[in-house]
């Protein structure tokens, strides 16, 4: 890698940067394993991603979905990151009752637990 220059990948210039690379080098892209390989060849020509590589596969879905809108997997995969998960609905509900176990109901009204 002697006498390569880095170029630094960042939250805040990922969405001028990998577009551009794109655009310079005329790639089609139709899939997620299409840009799969545009990040592999920007590593191998010398760019670095410097964040949560979570965060990296869920920008390169959203980029996906923008190059290819017609294709139901891609639109699937950013589905699927906006859902909301399970863990943040139990959370909601556990928000909604008050500490004698209590619920609320849409209007804000007190509802008592179920007792047989």
């Amino acid at each position: 890698m002697s006498g390569k220059t880095i170029i630094l990948i960042t939250i805040e210039n990922f969405h001028i940067i990998v577009p551009e690379f794109i655009q310079n080098k005329r790639i089609l892209v139709e899939s997620y394993e299409d840009m799969m390989e545009i990040i592999l060849d920007m590593i191998k020509e010398g760019y670095v991603f410097n964040f949560n590589r979570d965060l990296l596969r869920s920008m390169m879905e959203d980029l996906t979905y923008m190059y290819c809108p017609g294709d139901d997997l891609n639109k699937g995969r950013v589905l699927v990151q906006l859902a909301p998960s399970s863990d943040e609905e139990d959370e909601e509900d556990e928000e909604d009752e008050d500490d004698e176990g209590n619920t609320k109901d849409k209007e804000g009204s007190t509802i008592p637990p179920n007792i047989n």
